[in-house]
Parts: structure tokens; C-alpha cells; sequence
């Protein structure tokens, strides 16, 4: 029989709460587009201020408070060049942040 990897708990152990904003925030990554090397994160975008609208630079639309989208910016710059895009929009954007 084959062996089992998995820990083993015992009757009464209290498995640990996930942390919901962890999870939602995103996870920073590195990507390269057109040989330029951005982070970016996904985020949910439900933090910010009621007020608070983003253009995306790929096709100019606003992205509203509470719309999932991604978040990049140049690596090798400080995080003003920090940009929101829609997902789709990022997936094909090959530009470079101005």
C-alpha cells in the first residue's frame, strides 16, 4: 500500500483560519513583455476609496472600485510607473509603462 504524505491531525486540532485579504490581494510575480521585467499583482480593487477610479493604459476605459484587474510596474523603477490594467488588457499589452 502505497505511503500517505499527508500530516496527520488528531480529533479536536483547530485548523488555522485563511486569511481572506491575503488571498484577494494577489500575489506579486515578475513578468517580462517586449524584454522589460515588471511586477505585477492581480487585486480585487473592493479597498479602495469610494471615489477612486484607474485608467487602464491599454485601451483607455476606466476600471471602477471593486472590478478585478492587475497592477505593474517597471522593476528596475521606483513604483510610480505602477499602472492598472483590465486582465485582458494586460495578457495582450506588449508596451512599455511611460
Amino acid at each position: 500500500m502505497p505511503r500517505s504524505n499527508r500530516p496527520k491531525r488528531k480529533k479536536g486540532d483547530e485548523v488555522p483560519e485563511l486569511n481572506l485579504d491575503v488571498i484577494r490581494a494577489g500575489i506579486k510575480k515578475t513578468e517580462f513583455k517586449n524584454g522589460v521585467e515588471y511586477v505585477v499583482q492581480t487585486t480585487t480593487g473592493s479597498r479602495a476609496d469610494d471615489d477612486k477610479v484607474w485608467k487602464c493604459p491599454h485601451c483607455n476605459q476606466n476600471i471602477a472600485k471593486g472590478t478585478a484587474h492587475t497592477v505593474a510596474w517597471d522593476a528596475h523603477r521606483d513604483v510610480s510607473t505602477r499602472r492598472h490594467f483590465h486582465n485582458p488588457c494586460w495578457k495582450s499589452f506588449q508596451g512599455k509603462l511611460l
